[in-house]
């Protein structure tokens, strides 16, 4: 099982009791899937939810805001709403839904229902009918901090998905609709994540990439679980890049330090066998043969052998020196 499909689980599971915060996110779930029909004067809705999760929650969520049972298409993956009470009731929801609101409007009847819509432009007319996908919703109903995180559950729950952060760091909702992905993008700004919008062929996919960003995105949809899981992955990836530098920045230091001394001994093996060692004052002298002496010894360890002893940055001058005398000889 993916990870992504292990988040949607998790979400599906998530028990809203806020009836604002149900309808925020059955609103999502809604615009992310439906369409509203009409044939031969009779109204009805259809949801073409895109896995079996969405589809499950769209039902939960529908019976408890409408107490209605709702019937199915034959191949039993389509909602369809045609009870026009329930439809009116659903459609009203969607459109006027608010914390406050307690659903006591006179209903309309369907021509009402269907003019209301097109002339404010609620919904957008499509050649199969009024696709919600190009929803213009109320900005109160996602007010709340809690409905916009409902919100985003339902959209995600439908089109969304997040990479395994064993592989890669990536989370995206992906919408059909540039003003829709605005609006996702705004909500999730408000939560302090910088969240970026990208065209990808006919569909526009909010996203983000950072590893923290998307924990905090998994918070946000109140995801715990997964939360957890992904900062156990993040924690072992920091430990094992961590580990990774240490041990790279050590292999460096150790082969810069075998090349320089590699230098010093080719430096001090030229002196000897040009001129002799003797060529050297005292102090460089004793350094060159402790050198040869000890091949593999670091600086610091070099210092601790000479008597009296010096620091490090001592020997390091003095094998300087050394190599200048050697570069001096190999040019005369």
């Amino acid at each position: 099982m993916s990870f992504s499909t292990k988040v949607k689980e998790e979400i599906e599971k998530h028990s809203t009791v806020a009836r604002h915060c149900q309808i925020a996110e059955l609103l999502a779930l809604t615009l992310a899937s439906g369409e509203v029909m009409f044939s031969s004067g009779n109204i009805y809705l259809r949801l073409f939810p895109e896995n079996k999760l969405a589809y499950n929650k769209i039902c939960r969520l529908t019976d408890i805001l409408f107490n209605k049972e709702i019937t199915y298409d034959t191949d039993g993956k389509n909602i369809v709403i045609s009870d026009p009470d329930t439809c009116r009731r659903f459609l009203t929801t969607v459109k006027l839904a608010d914390a406050v609101d307690e659903m006591a409007q006179d209903w309309l009847d369907d021509d009402e229902l269907e003019e209301n819509l097109v002339d404010n432009e609620i919904l957008y007319v499509s050649t199969h009918g009024i696709s919600l996908e190009n929803c213009r919703f109320p900005r109160q109903v996602i007010l709340k901090d809690c409905c916009k995180k409902a919100f985003l559950r339902g959209l995600f729950l439908n089109n969304g998905s997040v990479n395994d952060p064993n592989k890669a760091y990536h989370f995206e909702i992906v919408l059909r609709n540039k003003d829709m992905a605005g609006v996702v993008k705004e909500i999730i700004t408000g939560f302090s994540l910088e969240a970026k919008i990208v065209k990808r062929k006919k569909y526009y996919v909010v996203y983000l990439k950072e590893g923290s960003m998307i924990v905090d995105m998994l918070n946000i949809m109140e995801a715990y679980v997964s939360l957890m899981d992904m900062e156990n992955i993040r924690i072992l990836k920091d430990m094992r890049n961590n580990i990774n530098r240490q041990v790279n920045c050590e292999t460096a230091n150790i082969k810069k330090t075998v090349g320089a001394a590699r230098r010093q001994i080719e430096d001090i093996q030229y002196i000897e066998k040009t001129k002799g060692l003797k060529y050297l004052n005292d102090s460089l002298r004793e350094i060159a043969e402790l050198r040869l002496e000890q091949p593999d010894a670091d600086l610091a360890l070099l210092g601790t052998m000479l008597e009296p002893p010096i620091s490090k940055s001592g020997v390091n001058h003095r094998l300087r020196k050394i190599g200048k005398i050697a570069e001096e000889l190999r040019q005369s």
